[in-house]
């Protein structure tokens, strides 16, 4: 049986990276969250990689602004990867939310940039 969703964490430029792949969906989006709220425990600036994404639908949208949120409240930077991933930008730009995430075209950029 293929796995839905896998995730990976890295440093990358003192970022925790966390690199998810397959699909973010009702299904796999409690692990997501969980993911990203343990590396914003770290004290570290976070990026998001969702370049390897294949589905995103609205309940990963809704786990993406959460996390924003409460790494706002924390005060810890909080960065997406999504280079031109159209099962994952088109969602975002439909509903409005390039305004409201922090989003860059690649792990790179995202941590190129101070925190």
């Amino acid at each position: 049986m293929e796995e839905l969703m896998t995730i990976d964490r890295a440093e990358v430029r003192g970022f925790v990276v966390v690199h998810v792949r397959g699909e973010v969906d009702a299904l796999t989006v409690d692990r997501l969250g969980d993911a990203v709220t343990t590396a914003l425990g770290g004290g570290r600036p976070v990026v998001i990689d969702l370049t390897d994404v294949r589905f995103l639908d609205s309940a990963g949208l809704a786990t993406l602004v959460r996390v924003t949120q409460e790494s706002e409240d924390r005060g810890e930077p909080l960065r997406i990867a999504v280079d031109e991933n159209r099962p994952v930008v088109r969602p975002i730009e439909i509903t409005g939310l390039e305004g409201v995430l922090a989003l860059y075209d690649s792990v790179d950029d995202a941590t190129a940039a101070p925190a």
